[in-house]
């Protein structure tokens, strides 16, 4: 039997107290809505805990590239490779002997977000690669997290023979971060508007949906078996503690979807790191701000061997 909440009623002026849904049917309305194929009953909390993972863990594909993004795209040698996680499509610019900086977007993002960077770095003798992430953009569909993404960035620095550096946006700056401790051994890292933890966005998601306490043990019970990570690894901290090599953060103090807080945290806990704000620019429109891809450029190329 499904543990719910007690059920609670609002008012309704012309249809008088209504319950408002319990935690079971907020999560598999929410699970239809994402086009999660829903389990047979019954539903107890271990079923519904791995439909919470499915959903936490399927992106939605949302927007076009704009006009912008497509030129910056259109400027580069695409191809697909293979990861562990499955396909990716890839764009590379700039010479293919220079240092290779590796651009990782964020959820529901695509590697055109990130275009803006490409030229900059290109122009300084820099190689750069973007990729879509699975179940973005133009790779195929695949359910993704930060561990998986950070395994995808793993893979290519493999192949491509390692990145010098990687600047991530949003959840690819945890991805990026996360990589390092996994064997990628980059000069610096850029972390744009980074998230903190997994266990934040969890706590986010089990909240809105009014999970009871044994749903949401499950859920994170179902994020570890598919991650092969414990829950309090995810964590941006976990890899700035064990760095040896600067981050330099860009993060709006005002933005709504990560807060500037978590940069606080993460420069708090990593040698070496420096935060720059960028009032204004929100969680997207700081990735086409030329000041924050000239920074970039100086603060990667400082990090180049002389000669």
């Amino acid at each position: 039997m499904v543990r719910c909440r007690p059920a609670r009623f609002r008012l309704d002026i012309l249809r008088g107290p209504q319950p408002i849904p319990v935690m079971s049917d907020l999560l598999l309305s929410y699970a239809i809505s994402r086009g999660r194929a829903l389990p047979p009953p019954p539903h107890d909390d271990e079923v519904l805990g791995r439909l919470a993972a499915a959903v936490y863990l399927h992106p939605l594909r949302e927007g076009r590239r704009s006009p912008r993004e497509e030129a910056y795209l259109a400027g580069a040698t695409p191809q697909r490779l293979e990861t562990s996680q499955g396909l990716v499509s890839t764009w590379r610019w700039g010479p293919a002997d220079g240092p290779l900086v590796g651009l990782v977007h964020g959820w529901q993002g695509h590697a055109g977000q990130l275009g803006g960077f490409a030229a900059p770095l290109a122009a300084a003798g820099f190689g750069v690669l973007a990729f879509d992430a699975p179940g973005h953009g133009d790779s195929p569909d695949a359910e993704l997290s930060v561990p998986s993404l950070a395994r995808v960035v793993t893979d290519l620095g493999t192949r491509l023979g390692g990145f010098f550096g990687l600047v991530g946006h949003s959840m690819g700056a945890a991805a990026a971060a996360m990589a390092t401790t996994l064997g990628v051994r980059p000069a610096a890292l850029v972390l744009v508007s980074p998230p903190l933890s997994q266990a934040e966005s969890v706590a986010r998601m089990a909240d809105r949906l009014q999970f009871t306490p044994a749903v949401a043990e499950a859920f994170v019970r179902a994020l570890e078996q598919k991650s092969g990570f414990r829950h309090g690894e995810v964590d941006m901290r976990v890899a700035a503690r064990r760095a040896g090599f600067p981050a330099l953060l860009f993060h709006d103090p005002e933005d709504r979807s990560t807060p500037f807080r978590n940069s606080e945290l993460i420069a708090v806990e990593w040698p070496g790191a420096r935060i720059v704000p960028c009032p204004g620019r929100g969680h997207l429109r700081i990735l086409s701000t030329p000041s924050v891809h000239e920074q970039t450029v100086t603060f990667l190329s400082a990090r180049r061997p002389p000669g």
